[in-house]
Order: C-alpha cells, then structure tokens, then sequence
C-alpha cells in the first residue's frame, strides 16, 4: 500500500506547534525561536515532509525560478560561469535553468517565451550580440516585471545590470607581454562578427603601436567561422597551407579556438612553444592541455556572485539603484606554452 504523503498538518502534530510556526520555519518569514525551529525542523526530517513549492510560489507570486540564456552551452568558461551562478543563487533560495539560444534569433525568442511561461522571476542573459537585436524584444519580460542582469560577454544591454570583463585590457596585457618576450609576427584567431573578438585585438595592436612596433604589418587577424576548435583548426590549416607562416606567435579568441589552433599547428610539424608561442582567453583547459597554455584568466565565481546576487535583490526590491555597467579586470597566466625568442 503506497504510504501517504505528509503534509504540514502532520508536522505541526509531530513537532506540537501550529501550523503557522511551520509554514513560518519553512519560509523563513517570520521569526521564530530556535528551540521551535528545531522540533520543527527535527519533524520534518522524521516525516520526510516536502513542502509545496508551487503553491508557496502561487501565494506569494513569485516562482524562486532563474533562467540562464547562453549561445553555447559547450563553452568551458560558460559553463563555469553558470555553475557558479547557480551555486550563489542557490544560497538565496532560488533554482536556475541552463537555456540554450544556440546564438540564433529565433531560439532565443523561444527561450525568452519559456521564461515568460514558466513565470520565471529573473534571467541571466549571456552577453552576445544575438541578445542585443531588437526584434528579441526584451521589453517582454520588463513588461511582466521579470527582472535581468547581463553577465559573460562583451555588449551592454541598456537598462540592465551588466557585468562585463575588461576585454581591451585584457588585449594590452598579451600584447605587452608578447612584445617584452620579442615577438613581433602575431597572429589573432578569432570569429567573425564578434565584439568580444575585435576589441581584444584591438587593446593588443595599441599595446604593440605604444611599444613603438608597426600595428599593422606584424599583427593579423585570422577569422574563423565559429567558436568551436574545428573551426580553429580549419581556419588556421587554411593559413599554413597558403604559406602564411612568417609569425612567431599566436593569440585564440577562447579555450575551444586554442585546442584547434594547437592541433593544426602540431600536424603542420609546429611544436608550441619552440616554433610558435601560444597565448589564449580563458582557462577551461588549463590542467590538461600540453603545453599549458598561457591564458588571460576570468574569475568566473566573482561575476557569478555579483550578478546572482544583484538580480536576486532587483527581483526582492532590495536595490532600487539605477542600473548599470559594471567591467572587472582579467588576469594574465603565464604557462608553458609562451617563450621569449632568442
């Protein structure tokens, strides 16, 4: 016989308090005294007892539900980031849903009707420049008071909280470093269409252009078609096989690039570091990549913590302050797969 399921009726039995004491213990809205809270608590442990959450979110209109949308939920970094933002909205008493927009218009206008179906209170949006397009209309959740904060990218969303990494200097910390090791051929891998991308390489050429080194004709720029290691791999093939190879070092737009750049190098019989310097954004596979790969890093827990906790205020009024840009610093890790020349 299937046993009955408990319900706070039995635990306020079980513990010889009122119901309001429990409902109050497990929604922590009104004070109790410690003693209460542990029967209580002691109760619900020997009972099993799950309280309903849905009808506690019907109650008091709110879900305790968060959305994360990101283009590309095999990105390393992403999914760091998204760990560490669940973790921290966790503490707060809210569930976060990973949400693919697999960087096209259309999904995303599909993830956005998710949220707005599921009564989400708040999203994550990865900063990339499918989220900026109109036609996404992000005055929907605004118009259903579904709170956002913009995090791991590089366009701000006007309105909105946006924490963003200070990609340019992030470029002047590589290219400064690349040119006190002597390299002055370098090759930028990255994809098209991408802010993230031109900014680094721009904070690199003012770096090199400040050093007194020519900007132009000793940094190019190789696009690929994606973010992905085969569209490294592919498009840095394409470059060797066209004999393009007067450079001694290389810069990868993320970890996935990196992994393609190296293994189009390796089977072009270029070894890293003696025959190119490698240098990338990110550090998804520091530990098991070979070389390691000297790599400016982002502190994935910090942005996660601000952004949780900033959207998780907005959604309980705890900050009416007005919105804005907030840009944290990137670090440079110096491993073995960078060299100064001889």
């Amino acid at each position: 016989m299937p046993r009955s399921v408990p319900t706070i009726k039995d635990v306020a039995r079980e513990a010889g308090v009122s119901i309001s004491t429990v409902s109050s213990v497990v929604n922590g809205n009104k004070p109790v005294s410690e003693a209460l809270a542990a029967r209580v608590r002691e109760a619900i442990e020997k009972l099993e007892f799950h309280p309903n959450h849905m009808a506690q979110s019907l109650h008091a209109r709110r879900t305790r539900t968060l959305a994360y949308l990101t283009p590309d939920v095999t990105n390393v970094s992403i999914l760091r980031t998204f760990k560490a933002v669940e973790a921290a909205a966790r503490a707060r008493g809210y569930a976060v849903f990973l949400l693919s927009t697999d960087g096209s218009v259309e999904t995303t206008r599909e993830a956005i009707d998710r949220v707005i179906g599921l009564r989400m209170d708040g999203a994550f949006l990865s900063l990339s420049w499918v989220m900026t397009r109109p036609e996404i209309r992000l005055d929907r959740l605004t118009e259903r008071g579904i709170a956002m904060v913009g995090l791991a990218g590089s366009y701000d969303i006007p309105g909105i909280d946006c924490f963003l990494h200070d990609e340019e200097g992030g470029g002047r910390q590589i290219g400064s470093y690349l040119h006190r090791l002597g390299h002055r051929g370098v090759v930028c891998v990255g994809p098209t269409n991408s802010r993230a991308a031109e900014t680094r390489w721009s904070g690199l050429r003012a770096s090199y252009a400040e050093a007194g080194a020519g900007s132009d004709g000793d940094i190019e720029t190789i696009v690929t078609t994606g973010y992905t290691a085969g569209a490294a791999y592919d498009a840095v093939q394409a470059m060797l096989g066209a004999g393009r190879g007067s450079f001694t070092a290389m810069v990868t737009f993320n970890d996935a690039v990196a992994t393609g750049a190296l293994a189009a190098l390796s089977d072009n019989g270029l070894s890293v570091p003696d025959d190119v310097s490698l240098v990338s954004f990110g550090s998804g596979h520091r530990d098991f990549a070979r070389p390691q790969i000297t790599s400016v890093t982002f502190d994935e827990e910090r942005i996660a913590a601000l952004a949780a906790n900033r959207l998780v205020d907005r959604i309980e009024g705890a900050n009416s302050e007005a919105p804005g840009n907030e840009y944290l610093p990137l670090t440079l890790a110096v491993r073995a797969s960078s060299r100064r020349l001889l």
